[in-house]
């Protein structure tokens, strides 16, 4: 069985890639950013959950310290400064 051609002499599978994949602002950029912001958030919220708690933060979301580590400086996650000013005012 063969792949059904479209217009342009293309399989419509290529056809898809061409128009999704390849271009700034695809369909793989829009998962890719998706799935960027979706990760930080459970991140995010992992740690707020831990009282940043790294090593914590990372059991709950199953992955490794040195993944989140890594995964922090990715996005960019910071620790908010009212936390650390709270944390040594006990």
């Amino acid at each position: 069985m063969h792949p059904k051609n479209d217009s342009n002499g293309g399989t419509r599978g290529e056809y898809g890639a061409k128009l999704a994949g390849d271009q700034p602002g695809g369909l793989k950029s829009v998962a890719r950013t998706a799935k960027d912001e979706a990760e930080a958030e459970a991140i995010t919220r992992a740690l707020e959950e831990t009282n940043w708690n790294r090593k914590q933060a990372a059991a709950l979301l199953k992955i490794s310290y040195k993944a989140l580590l890594y995964k922090i400086r990715q996005y960019g996650i910071a620790e908010a400064k009212s936390h650390r000013l709270s944390a040594g005012a006990s």
